[in-house]
C-alpha cells in the first residue's frame, strides 16, 4: 500500500502519476472560486403600461357589476360619479337600464377579450365600443377609475 508523502511547500506529492492532480484539482477550484461572480439578480419587470392599468380597472368594474358587488363597483368610478351616486343608487340605476346597460357591459367586456386597444391620452383612457360611443377612463390619484360606459 502506497501512503501519500507531503513534501515541503505548497505541493501534494504523491506517489506515481496522479502525484499533482489533488493539488491541481484545489488550485481549479479556487481559481474558479475566486474569478466566480455572484449569480445576476433577475431583470426587473418592465413598469405596467398605463393601456394595461386602464384595461384591468375596466376589467375589474365589469366583473364587479356582473356579480352585483355594487361596493366594489362604485370604488371604481371617477371622483365625478362618486360624487354623485352612492352603491345603492348605482345598483338601482343598473338594473333600471334594463338590456342597455347589460348589452353596452357585453360590448366592452367581448372588446377586452379579443385585446382591443385601448387609447391612452395623457389621463384619459377609451375603448371605443361602437359608432360614437366609447368607455372612458380617467388617471385620478394613480389608479384609472371609469368615467362613462356608453
Amino acid at each position: 500500500m502506497l501512503i501519500p508523502r507531503v513534501a515541503p511547500g505548497p505541493l501534494l506529492v504523491l506517489p506515481g502519476p496522479v502525484r499533482f492532480l489533488p493539488l491541481t484539482a484545489c488550485l481549479a477550484c479556487a481559481s474558479a472560486a475566486s474569478g466566480a461572480r455572484a449569480p445576476e439578480p433577475p431583470p426587473a419587470p418592465a413598469p405596467p403600461r398605463p393601456e394595461d392599468e386602464a384595461r384591468a380597472a375596466l376589467q375589474a368594474f365589469s366583473a364587479s357589476v356582473r356579480a352585483g358587488q355594487w361596493a366594489e363597483a362604485y370604488g371604481l368610478l371617477s371622483a365625478r360619479w362618486r360624487a354623485r351616486v352612492t352603491p345603492e343608487r348605482l345598483a338601482a340605476d343598473w338594473r333600471d337600464a334594463g338590456p342597455i346597460g347589460a348589452r353596452a357591459l357585453s360590448r366592452v367586456d367581448a372588446l377586452l377579450a379579443v385585446g382591443a386597444p385601448l387609447e391612452v391620452r395623457g389621463r384619459v383612457a377609451t375603448l371605443a365600443v361602437g359608432e360614437g360611443r366609447a368607455a372612458t377612463l380617467v388617471l385620478e390619484e394613480r389608479c384609472w377609475r371609469v368615467d362613462a360606459l356608453e
